[in-house]
């Protein structure tokens, strides 16, 4: 990891304390925040921040950096608490995450048309909301920014496996107010203090509650410049990146609300349990629908949702959809492999027809462009050809097709990407690996490959050891995940350059899933969240899951989102579609 990119990520992390010293094994000391000055003379001031004012030249030379702004009339406000809305701006433009504009929500306060919700939607996993008495989230992005809240998105953002890491007995005897810190925020702040992001005050005081000002946020980020080199990945880990280097932040020129702290302590961004609902199956393996009260799961190959968060999963065994319909909590079978699946195309001049007895079903994927359901196949008649079908309750129809002369017909993944084109790749076991791109209603074209050396080489697969892919398009890259070889390779399509982003020695990973421009992978039932960068950090920890029917999960073999954001899962163990609840 270079440098700039730690100096990148502790401008994030700084926020999080009054102290931020150089990481160490020791513990770090209290209130060492105010014992060193910039020496240069203030080059920008402002009406409201005469030469005397403690934070004078901090607050100047950051302004000089054009990591904070003032507002348009010459005031920087040094006393202005800084909002939840503000520092969520300050992780994006600090961590290299990307915000862009959306035209949804996730929370009830937050619209669309606000100028901070592409920044909200960005940060949602690391600062997440809070759960209404009506079960709605709100985000209260003019509140202030407490101190424990923002702990917890740091500790997040630097990836740390808390679940393995945390020790609270070291901030029990550091604190006078350890009981002031909120149950679930606890474990973070305790991995904070000992890998030495974030310290107290000198009377031996966390102040969980507190909120910082601009004066104090001027002073931490000019401390960030100067001090600090921790760059601990996962459980404290160095992982190797080439990322590069994000601007430096940039406060709104709007100026931010001043609200009254809440009466009530906020609750941290993340709650400490996760409960886990069985919305399909559970009473054994079957091949059974109706009411999802005595339907019945076999086998779950690829599973994806709709708009609507209806459950499409297939089953390979049987050559079928099957559907779990979320208006009348019915599973019914969507699509079987018949005679709706006979066609034919034209090619060269000549027509190939295909056969439904021919036909394997392989993958699922949907498009929320045109909300439309596809499935990827492949059909052995002569020639062998690769097929994608749309899907609707009343029609089938040929979208894409491949002639190819390999028989190998392990599909590892099927995407659909920004511009919906289909693309999916195939192999891994006796031949090379391929991947294809296609538009709709257009012939699949060869991606990359294996064998001349413009794509990468897929872990092995086999029919009793899947080891899933995913793939993210994003501009004129394409991002493989591949979980048997714990590699993220990030293939840059022109001019052509493969390269290794992260691997991953120390992990085992289930399976994966692409969602919002991140990866999603499990490791029995704890997920961990990789972005493109390669930062890998905790998502779910298995340990905080906690079962409404009392039945564990022991590993995730599918995995998705749904609408609102809750993960869906496919435990096969208990042959059961779950859903965890955030």
């Amino acid at each position: 990891m270079s440098v700039k990119k730690i100096t990148s990520l502790l401008v994030t992390a700084i926020l999080v304390c009054s102290l931020f010293g150089t990481a160490s094994a020791a513990l770090p000391g209290y209130g060492e925040e105010l014992q060193n000055a910039p020496s240069n003379t203030p080059t920008i001031t402002f009406t409201d921040v005469p030469t005397t004012h403690w934070a004078s030249k901090y607050i100047s030379e950051m302004a000089s950096r054009k990591v904070l702004e003032g507002y348009p009339d010459g005031k920087f406000r040094p006393e202005n608490q800084v909002s939840r809305a503000e520092f969520a701006t300050i992780i994006v433009k600090a961590s290299g995450l990307q915000a862009k504009k959306v035209n949804y929500s996730s929370f009830s306060d937050v619209k669309p048309t606000d100028w901070y919700s592409p920044y909200i939607e960005a940060v949602k996993d690391y600062m997440t909301g809070y759960r209404t008495a009506d079960g709605s989230y709100i985000f209260n992005p003019t509140a202030p920014a407490l101190r424990e809240d923002i702990t917890v998105a740091l500790v997040k953002l630097k990836g740390y496996d808390v679940a393995r890491l945390a020790n609270r007995s070291i901030i029990e005897a550091m604190f006078k107010d350890y009981a002031g810190i909120s149950e679930a925020a606890k474990d973070y702040v305790a991995v904070a203090v000992e890998n030495g992001l974030v310290s107290g005050y000198q009377d031996e005081t966390f102040r969980p509650q507190a909120s910082i000002t601009r004066a104090e946020a001027a002073t931490l980020l000019w401390r960030a410049y100067q001090y600090g080199n921790d760059n601990k990945g996962v459980g404290g880990g160095n992982q190797t990146t080439t990322t590069t280097p994000t601007p430096p932040v940039t406060q709104p020129t709007t100026p931010a609300t001043n609200p009254s702290t809440p009466s009530q302590p906020q609750q941290p961004s993340q709650a400490a349990k996760f409960s886990v609902d069985t919305l399909v199956g559970g009473m054994g393996q079957g091949d059974v629908d109706g009411p999802v009260s005595i339907a019945k799961i076999n086998e779950v190959d690829s599973m994806v949702l709709d708009k609507e968060d209806n459950i499409f999963f297939l089953d390979q065994s049987k050559n079928k959809i099957r559907k779990f319909n979320k208006s009348n909590g019915r599973v019914e079978t969507f699509k079987s492999v018949d005679n709706q699946f006979d066609g034919s195309f034209s090619k060269d001049g000549k027509v190939v027809y295909y056969d439904h007895n021919d036909f394997r079903a392989k993958k699922l994927t949907y498009s929320h462009a045109n909300n439309r359901l596809y499935l990827l196949g492949f059909s052995f008649s002569n020639p062998w050809t690769d097929q994608i079908f749309e899907l609707t309750s009343s029609a089938v129809s040929l979208s894409t097709y491949g002639l190819n002369n390999r028989q190998d017909y392990n599909y590892r993944f099927f995407r659909i990407d920004n511009n919906n084109n289909f693309v999916y790749g195939r192999g891994g076991n006796w031949t090379d690996s391929f991947i294809y791109s296609a538009a709709i209603g257009s012939e699949s074209q060869l991606l990359a490959s294996e064998k001349d050396a413009t794509g990468v080489t897929f872990s092995r697969y086999d029919n009793v050891n899947d080891q899933p892919l995913d793939v993210i398009t994003a501009d004129n890259n394409l991002y493989v995940l591949d979980t048997g070889n714990r590699t993220l390779t990030k293939i840059q399509l022109f001019p052509r350059k493969v390269e290794t982003v992260v691997s991953f020695d120390n992990l085992t990973f289930n399976n994966v899933t692409a969602y919002n421009g991140m990866f999603y992978v499990s490791s029995g039932s704890t997920i961990y969240e990789l972005n493109l960068n390669g930062k890998l950090s905790t998502f779910i920890a298995g340990k905080d899951l906690t079962y409404n029917d009392g039945n564990p999960i022991n590993k995730i073999s599918q995995l998705s989102f749904d609408s609102n954001g809750n993960v869906i899962v496919y435990d096969d163990d208990n042959k059961a579609i779950r859903r965890i609840n955030l």
